[in-house]
């Protein structure tokens, strides 16, 4: 009877998500990691190689290269980039066409669980917004389903509390305040947020421990807390001794003040957040509570502001 470790393997291996995930599964020791990357030669490639990850070069956009890193592997975690140059923003459709072609390698080479990083529908079933890297997952989700995939398992990850400062610009005056700056929403706006490299990979290493038994077909969040962008700003305020308040712009102001910030595709997310937060609109993921079950060192913003920006 063979007592070979499990072959997971893992996208996005050197990013936030997939590098959280591998991390966490190094940690259990209970695995074989097989890390897909198109860069084996990073210093972050390296560095999993050095702890005995198998670091395996393939284009997510590649079928044959997805066919070779699928096959022989008994439990995967994908996740697709839809802000990698190749898709956004000239080409937005390729990230669920190549989702669906995933997920048809891995019923074709007889994957027996999938775990896919998903996000809430909003463009079908009476809803109108373009947030095209949300529902085009989702519709990959959904293609999932009708597979016959043995076990399959959908991961929700929030916002990314990384996005404040690099995403979400924050401007420093001459006043001694500070803003950060977000397009349409409002201080009583609540979004659900993790820090995705630190988070993701505890609640995916416990849910693949616990098995497919469990987790067949589920949605599962990964989120710290739903927390207002005027609570943000307190704890800015508290952590870094300057007084911050969220900036909030207008349509016409995004466009002319931040306009790597005004298309479509992000505009009708800011709206998203106005009316939905992240997954408020869904019911099996409204409930975040099981994100400190499965993880309960999850981080909260505090936490975040603290490691980031504390005396500084």
């Amino acid at each position: 009877m063979s007592t070979q470790k499990p072959l997971v393997v893992v996208s996005g291996a050197t990013g936030s998500q997939g590098g959280s995930v591998v991390k966490s599964l190094i940690a259990t020791g209970k695995y074989r990691i097989r890390a897909i990357t198109r860069k084996p030669e990073s210093d972050q490639a390296k560095a999993l190689a050095a702890k005995g990850v198998e670091v395996f070069k393939a284009d997510l956009a590649i079928k044959e290269d997805v066919k070779k890193a699928l096959s022989g592997a008994d439990i995967a975690f994908i996740v697709t980039n839809f802000w990698d140059p190749s898709i956004y923003p000239n080409n937005m459709a390729e990230e669920e066409k190549q989702g669906k072609m995933i997920a048809d390698v891995a019923k074709e080479v007889g994957l027996k669980w999938l775990l896919y990083s998903s996000l809430p529908e909003t463009l079908d079933g009476g809803l109108d917004y373009k947030v095209v890297h949300f529902y085009g997952k989702n519709r990959v989700e959904k293609y999932i389903r009708t597979l016959g995939i043995p076990n399959v398992t959908f991961i929700y990850v929030s916002a990314y509390v990384s996005n404040f400062g690099t995403f979400f610009p924050i401007i420093n005056k001459d006043d001694g305040t500070s803003e950060f700056v977000v397009p349409l929403v409002k201080e009583d706006t609540v979004i659900e947020i993790c820090d995705a490299e630190t988070d993701t990979g505890p609640v995916v290493a416990k849910v693949i421990e616990e098995g497919p038994k469990k987790w067949n077909g589920k949605k599962v969040p990964v989120a710290s807390e739903s927390i207002s962008f005027g609570k943000i700003a307190e704890i800015m305020t508290k952590v870094t001794g300057r007084q911050f308040k969220l900036r909030s712009l207008s349509r016409e102001e995004t466009q002319t003040d931040f306009p790597f910030l005004a298309g479509e595709e992000l505009i009708d997310m800011f709206r998203w957040y106005n009316d939905y937060g992240l997954f408020r609109a869904d019911e099996e993921i409204r409930d975040i509570s099981i994100s400190k079950v499965l993880n309960p060192n999850i981080t909260t913003f505090e936490q975040y502001a603290y490691k980031k920006w504390g005396n500084k």
